[in-house]
């Protein structure tokens, strides 16, 4: 009785470990083929890289990273903005803390209008990268797309001081001009334009929308003005780094 107790537990250890054991060979071999995917992408051989993928994703439909990894690739190659939101979706199902991820889908949003959508989303993931000044800068600028001017031209004044480049400092003070702007206070969109050109920025097009003031919110906040130019996944990586 004893031996075959003993027989039954080894049986059971054995292929407890071979199933652990084949789990980690699956892991390593998905590794290695996001690799050659990362390959084909940095060729810029999107196709492959995505039919790679979606053939990855029909025999590991439960992880979250492929279904980002192809949302992702579809920014730069086939691009479809229901499909990829559609894929970022199915990875949220799975991982709803993925933040490169959920970042994407707060720029899907943007592009379809629903600013207030992209809000909610920043401001989860500020809570969790509260230091990262993309999101800080984002959330500023989606404030501004929102219509909440105000809130846009408060925020952008505090963060001011953590600009890491001139580029970036122009970026803020163009969304408090155009805040003040919307707001019909011209006095501060006339200092808006002298802080750009005294840190060098050409100023011709503010000088016209002074002049003529027609330019009207519900035609700002629309097509390319609230686009970014796509992240790369290195980018986002540095971004959101993987937490403990």
């Amino acid at each position: 009785m004893t031996k075959q107790i003993t027989f039954i537990i080894l049986t059971f250890l054995l292929f407890s470990c071979k199933g652990k054991n084949g789990n980690e060979y699956q892991s390593v071999d998905i590794n290695s083929q996001l690799l050659e995917v990362t390959n084909y992408q940095e060729r810029n051989d999107f196709q492959n890289a995505n039919n790679l993928l979606e053939s990855l994703i029909e025999k590991n439909p439960n992880n979250a990273e492929l279904f980002f990894r192809l949302a992702h690739s579809r920014t730069f190659y086939n691009q479809n903005l229901f499909e990829i939101m559609n894929l970022l979706e199915k990875c949220l199902k799975i991982d709803s803390s993925h933040y490169k991820a959920l970042y994407l889908k707060s720029q899907g949003l943007m592009f379809m209008g629903d600013f207030k959508g992209a809000l909610e989303i920043e401001n989860r993931l500020l809570e969790n990268f509260p230091d990262l000044y993309i999101l800080k800068a984002d959330i500023v600028s989606t404030l501004l797309f929102n219509g909440d001017f105000e809130k846009a031209i408060e925020f952008s004044e505090s963060i001011l001081p953590e600009s890491p480049c001139i580029n970036e400092t122009e970026r803020l003070v163009r969304v408090q001009i155009y805040a003040n702007y919307f707001l019909d206070k011209i006095e501060n969109v006339k200092a808006g334009k002298d802080k750009l050109q005294q840190l060098g920025f050409e100023t011709d097009y503010l000088q016209k929308l002074i002049d003529n003031k027609e330019l009207k919110f519900e035609n700002f906040a629309v097509g390319k003005n609230v686009g970014n130019k796509p992240c790369s996944l290195n980018e986002l990586n540095i971004m959101f780094p993987k937490k403990n």
